[in-house]
């Protein structure tokens, strides 16, 4: 459906223009020419102009015989859209592929191109990636939009972590010792581990750091990278002699992939006469899961218990959009199972839901300005839009597990996921869980969003 229309109901393009990216002048305009031929124009830009101004971070065209479904992921969850008609999907891709100087006519092929996307209002100018492949139904195509200036998390504040989680995990990070970073996938492990080696002193020891040149994470300034490939067998443990040879403070590392580098690791983090400081990434669900997964790696669990000194985890959560939240008073069973003290929380937060339809007679009496669906009164009236969603952006949930001398003798003697918890939670450790029941209490975010992200 459009989104635009003149007063003779005839479609106005929307506010974008698309260009192609090419490193010589004479292909990018050769790229253009070649798009604007396809007279798609209009359906592409309804499309993306839709889709950016909803704030999706991907586009999915998914391609059947008759029509073409179509999703946004929209901080991190995908949301079903209006579908295209075959014809209008058809041309519409074909413009795209042109765009990124991709076959318009290759419909089984993997390809992979670049365009960019410039809103006329606002200058906003945004980095289209598109990735389309045939399946067995037809053909999948993912959209990736990214601002091409993206502000930038500067802080753990930025992130939603609490100022006294900060210091604890700021304390960590000046000393010898090992401290793990984790999350799963999709979860914002990227940004808090550039933000907390960022909030590191970096300009008064020497860092350096080991990467797999296909999975680059870290950009951070002072710390010095060395790289390594894992698509040809190389790992990061054959690196970590010659790094010693430039007598390093602080090793980074963003994936802690084999047990000969966890093992190596440990030893320079627990050195009797020189430890060091040890930032190491792994990808697990929380952070007592992030120590068995280390474990897992075949790794000398007494060497790993004796330098690891804590785990910061994260998760991240979608935040009620304050334009149209709406309170509830939560029965007292409710507050009990969620450990909130009934006199400090008099109500909680839900996302926005439509009223209940009016019976026909008084449906046809009212009179007022016609909203888009996708977008709910509160919003289109003050806005900010949450586009009918109820949520608008995401905050990280975050544990810091500071490992005790229990924990390390059950990592040698039994470790077990259950039995790793009973101990973290006997010395009073506040899991993602509670972590997040808390932005549950301050209204940050719903109690059936929590639950979608820690099921």
């Amino acid at each position: 459906m459009a989104l635009f229309k003149k007063k003779s109901d005839q479609p106005v393009e929307p506010p974008i223009n698309l260009h192609a990216v090419a490193d010589i002048d004479a292909e990018r305009a050769q790229r253009e020419i070649a798009a604007r031929q396809t007279e798609a124009g209009f359906p592409t830009k309804d499309l993306l102009y839709d889709a950016v101004v909803r704030r999706a971070e991907k586009v999915l065209l998914d391609y059947s015989r008759d029509a073409v479904a179509v999703q946004y992921q929209i901080d991190g969850l995908w949301h079903n859209v209006a579908p295209r008609d075959r014809a209008t999907g058809d041309a519409l891709l074909a413009m795209l592929k042109l765009l990124c100087g991709l076959r318009a006519d290759e419909r089984r092929a993997r390809q992979d191109g670049k365009f960019l996307i410039e809103h006329q209002q606002t200058k906003v100018k945004y980095v289209g990636t598109l990735t389309a492949q045939g399946v067995k139904t037809g053909e999948r195509v993912v959209l990736e939009l990214a601002p091409k200036k993206a502000k930038p998390f500067k802080t753990l504040t930025d992130l939603g972590m609490r100022e006294p989680m900060q210091e604890k995990l700021l304390s960590y990070t000046r000393d010898p010792g090992l401290l793990l970073i984790s999350s799963p996938p999709a979860n914002g492990f990227t940004t808090t581990w550039n933000v907390t080696l960022k909030s590191t002193d970096r300009m008064l020891r020497d860092f350096v750091g080991i990467e797999d040149e296909a999975k680059k994470e870290t950009e951070v300034e002072n710390i010095n990278m060395t790289y390594f490939n894992g698509a040809a067998g190389e790992t990061p443990d054959a690196l970590i002699p010659k790094l010693l040879l430039k007598l390093p403070d602080c090793f980074v590392l963003p994936d802690l992939c084999n047990a000969a580098t966890a093992n190596k690791l440990s030893e320079l983090a627990s050195h009797p006469r020189e430890p060091r400081l040890v930032i190491a990434g792994v990808r697990a669900k929380d952070a007592v899961e992030a120590l068995l997964r280390v474990l897992l790696l075949k790794a000398s669990a007494k060497d790993f218990a004796q330098a690891v000194r804590a785990v910061l985890s994260v998760r991240l959560v979608r935040k009620l959009n304050d334009t149209c939240k709406q309170t509830f008073q939560p029965p007292p069973q409710l507050l009990q199972r969620l450990g909130i003290p009934p006199d400090r929380v008099k109500v909680l937060y839900k996302e926005w839901t439509p009223p209940p339809p009016l019976p026909p007679e008084e449906e046809k009496k009212k009179k007022k300005k016609v909203i888009p669906p996708h977008i709910c009164p509160l919003c289109e009236q003050e806005g900010p839009w949450c586009h009918g969603i109820g949520y608008r952006d995401r905050t990280g949930i975050f544990e810091l597990l500071e490992i005790n001398d229990q924990l390390r003798e059950a990592l040698v003697k039994t470790p077990k996921l259950e039995v790793l918890r009973q101990i973290a939670r006997a010395a009073g450790h506040r899991g993602l869980q509670e972590e997040g029941i808390v932005l549950v209490a301050k209204g940050t975010t719903s109690l059936t969003e929590l639950q979608r992200v820690l099921k």
